[in-house]
């Protein structure tokens, strides 16, 4: 089974009222996008509605949630991991995971010979048993069922490909969202067919907007914009894109405008200081996102019904 690359996918966003972009971005992320579809909700939008989603490393799990109409589960699921102490990935520390952190962290350029040396640093990474993640993941998403019209990224470690994954791939949800999330130096990589796979955020974009050109109206959900907003400094394992060239959600946003869509962007912007994979991030981060979904929610709505 070969899971095609975004380049020979082709946009999926072709006569879809409303798409949503679930970007990548860590535990914090999760809880800041499950936070923003609460207060979005509160304002009478509801993004289980949306006609198609791509989603990318937490998104993808996100998504997979919200599609399938349970956002309150997933919400209560993740909320009661916030008093675990640690990380919920799979990093330890180990020689091989930081070879791998280190050579993510160094890439100052997005092309196929870079993301090869880090799909490479990633297969050679001992990290915990994927069916460990694939666990949790079944617990937060809590369906085997694809949800309709929901996308999963990833990127083929050999290749440096960006992949796009749906129910048509015979592949499981759960395969889907773990080779999506598999951070290198720290989860995965994941099989999906033939091809070994990495975090679909270790590529040119941490959302992949650019997949639903065609729909009428595209949220796109972003954690960071380096452009706009200049940190003193990035951790380096989040946001590789972003990092290498800022913008890069506003540069997605222009191009699906160009092509048609009307566009709503959220930059999560949080502390760059924040431990994005720790649980006691969660409830904080839960309540930011939910205030900005809040605030973001009569802009959105003329466009969503």
């Amino acid at each position: 089974m070969e899971v095609p690359s975004i380049k020979d996918s082709g946009p999926v966003g072709a006569g879809a009222k409303r798409a949503v972009a679930f970007g990548g971005g860590g535990v914090w992320f999760i809880a800041w996008m499950l936070g923003y579809a609460t207060g979005l909700r509160e304002g009478s939008v509801d993004l289980s509605q949306a006609d198609v989603t791509v989603g990318t490393s937490a998104g993808s799990v996100v998504g997979a949630a919200i599609k399938s109409g349970r956002l309150n589960a997933m919400t209560g699921a993740f909320e009661a991991l916030g008093s675990q102490h640690g990380t919920l990935t799979g990093a330890t520390g180990a020689p091989s995971q930081l070879r791998a952190q280190k050579i993510m962290a160094g890439t100052t350029a997005i092309t196929a010979e870079s993301l090869q040396a880090i799909g490479r640093a990633a297969m050679a990474s001992r990290n915990s048993p994927v069916a460990d993640h694939k666990a949790l993941l079944h617990t937060l998403i809590g369906s085997t069922v694809w949800p309709e019209g929901h996308y999963t990224t990833a990127t083929d470690c050999y290749t440096g490909e960006s992949l796009l994954v749906n129910e048509s791939s015979g592949l499981s949800i759960e395969d889907a969202c773990s080779a999506s999330s598999s951070l290198p130096g720290a989860i995965g990589p994941t099989w999906l067919g033939d091809r070994l796979c990495m975090d679909g955020g270790v590529s040119h974009s941490s959302t992949h907007a650019e997949v639903l050109q065609g729909a009428s109206f595209v949220l796109i959900l972003g954690m960071f914009d380096f452009k706009a907003a200049p940190p003193e400094h990035v951790n380096p394992s989040f946001g590789l894109a972003e990092r290498v060239a800022p913008g890069t959600a506003g540069r997605e946003a222009a191009a699906l405008h160009a092509a048609g869509s009307t566009v709503h962007v959220a930059i999560a912007a949080p502390d760059p200081d924040t431990d994005f994979l720790s649980p006691a991030t969660i409830a904080p981060a839960f309540a930011v996102g939910k205030q900005r979904g809040i605030e973001d929610a009569a802009t959105i709505s003329p466009h969503w019904h």
